[in-house]
């Protein structure tokens, strides 16, 4: 007796752990997060690709390293940034003085000018959470277009340094090409102190 319940239990583990993988799954596929961090403060002039940061734009980036530059780096697998040097730096240091042993990886297409819906079409399928460092408009125009608001980046106000988290709350469909989002948080540089 004592034997068919222990199988009985066992039997029922088993299954709760194909529920457990296939909620991970799900979680996995739908609940990807998505960090998204603007650069921080860059030094006027040209040419534009080689644009160092500031000593304030240093300082922005450790503040934020202290506090809520952390949380993503929990949960992604990189560090993807623009191959301009602004972002490159922003990257470097955010990894530096977290101490996290994040590999960066160069992601084209996240350059101010380029199109935000190619980014949003790579995003919708991937199914890591990811972290990508940035620049406006682009930023601010994927974050429009993915949580389906209207004004573009006009209506998403992305400041230097500003980290926000988005959630994939459902994947593409032909009427949502680039699955659902849900804005998680938004932290702005002066909120990181």
């Amino acid at each position: 007796m004592a034997a068919k319940r222990t199988r009985d239990w066992l039997t029922d583990r088993a299954r709760e752990q194909d529920r457990f993988a296939l909620i991970l799954l799900l979680v996995q596929l739908i609940g990807m997060r998505l960090y998204l961090l603007r650069h921080a403060e860059a030094d006027p002039g040209t040419p534009d690709a080689s644009r160092d940061l500031t000593a304030h734009g240093q300082r922005q980036v450790a503040l934020l390293a202290k506090g809520a530059g952390r949380v993503p780096l929990a949960e992604v697998d990189a560090i993807e940034h623009s191959p301009l040097v602004r972002a490159v730096r922003t990257a470097q240091l955010l990894r530096l003085a977290t101490g996290s042993p994040l590999p960066l990886k160069v992601l084209g297409g996240l350059e101010p000018e380029h199109d935000p819906r190619k980014t949003a079409e790579l995003l919708a399928k991937s199914r890591r959470s990811r972290l990508l460092v940035g620049h406006n408009p682009h930023l601010a125009e994927l974050t429009a277009l993915l949580l389906g608001l209207t004004g573009g980046a006009a209506a998403i106000r992305f400041r230097k340094s500003g980290l926000l988290a988005l959630e994939r709350t459902a994947k593409s469909t032909r009427l949502r090409p680039y699955g659902s989002w849900s804005l998680l948080w938004m932290i702005p540089p002066d909120l990181a102190k």
